[in-house]
């Protein structure tokens, strides 16, 4: 394209500001929003933000989508927008984003998906009704736009869509002040070992795989766990931290803001995120860039960045004996953490600013925007 900058209508997590809403969405798109995009694209922005957590019932949740819907048909009539670009979470987020990239499809705007999260794809492997409806949700896509392999592998195997149409686009939260984090930092080998989780506290994010696993570990050991987060499963984590002991050792901070975030992560040594599911989790990268250590799950896109031993240690998801022995080792081991945590700041250094995806992100708008007018109708879907 040439000429005036495109117009899209980007659905994504905005909240307003001095909002008590988080997460990795939420950090992504105002990582963008600080970034040149804005001077590149012309911007109409959507928030579908999840207003708490745990969500609400079913019905309250269907109503907000319903809005949310008429008001997307109504900025599509009204602006016309050259692309649509949606931002999709777990779950019921599919078939919202879904319908959304359908009525702008029929409507003639070319819409680039952005999933984020792996565990549609655990569901879609298990259950033929799953595979049916999200297929048929992303199929309103001209485009996706995805975190790495397996979901490349994903959007082309089972959600139907060629290979010219998924884009890998990993993640771009390496911010310039956590790198400068990440900088300044010099080896720290005291003890205690300051251990950081960031994160929803749910179940699925593996904190009571992590709870026992330093409950195994307090023996003989020196170390704290901080853990940066609220979920369904904070009452039921915090009331077991006190049965067992562990008070101490074990100190819950709640949602930080992002500069009490960054000061969490200039303090920590290790960053611990045992999720049974994942994407490219932001709170890998963040720690990356502020050169910590990082103990992580093979899971989703995690082992595409990170080389067991070599940038982090890598755990079996659902598996407390596993992340026991990589607390212990990376405890025990000053030198380990030294290394992983050098190599995990290079990484993030060259591969996770936030510029670079904005080059890529702005390319492929501009190509389906263009491809979209040339009349080129997506036949090779399988």
């Amino acid at each position: 394209m040439s000429g005036a900058r495109p117009r899209v209508l980007f659905v994504g997590a905005f909240p307003p500001p001095g909002s008590a809403i988080f997460g990795g969405m939420v950090t992504s798109c105002r990582a963008l929003l600080a970034s040149t995009l804005p001077a590149r694209v012309d911007l109409d922005l959507l928030d579908s933000t999840q207003f708490s957590n745990p969500p609400p019932a079913l019905a309250v949740r269907f109503v907000r989508a319903a809005r949310r819907f008429v008001r997307f048909v109504a900025r599509v009539e009204s602006h016309r927008p050259d692309a649509v670009l949606l931002f999709v979470a777990v779950g019921a987020s599919i078939v919202e984003k879904g319908a959304m990239a359908w009525y702008a499809r029929l409507r003639g705007i070319p819409t680039l998906m952005f999933p984020r999260g792996a565990s549609i794809i655990d569901a879609c492997r298990t259950s033929a009704f799953t595979r049916t409806w999200a297929r048929a949700s992303f199929r309103g896509a001209r485009k996706i736009v995805c975190q790495g392999r397996l979901w490349q592998e994903f959007a082309v195997g089972v959600l139907g869509f060629a290979h010219r149409d998924v884009v890998v686009l990993r993640n771009w939260t390496a911010t310039r002040e956590l790198l400068e984090i990440g900088a300044r930092r010099s080896a720290r080998r005291q003890l205690p070992v300051r251990l950081l989780f960031v994160g929803w506290l749910e179940r699925d994010k593996g904190i009571f795989e992590l709870l026992d696993a330093c409950e195994q570990s307090v023996r003989g050991r020196e170390f704290t766990l901080a853990i940066a987060g609220e979920g369904r499963a904070s009452s039921e984590a915090r009331a077991l931290v006190v049965l067992r002991g562990m008070s101490e050792v074990v100190h819950f901070l709640g949602w930080l803001p992002p500069q009490d975030l960054e000061r969490a992560l200039a303090a920590a040594d290790v960053l611990v995120l045992p999720s049974w599911a994942e994407g490219l989790p932001n709170a890998m990268i963040e720690a990356m860039a502020a050169r910590l250590a990082v103990i992580v799950t093979a899971v989703g896109a995690i082992p595409d960045v990170i080389s067991d031993h070599h940038s982090g240690l890598l755990v079996a998801p659902r598996n407390t004996e596993s992340l026991r022995r990589a607390l212990a080792e990376i405890i025990d081991d000053a030198d380990l953490r030294e290394r992983l945590a050098a190599e995990a700041y290079q990484i993030a250094l060259r591969e996770f600013g936030v510029e670079a995806a904005v080059e890529t992100m702005v390319h492929e708008i501009d190509c389906t925007i263009s491809a979209a007018r040339g009349g080129r109708i997506r036949g090779d879907v399988h």
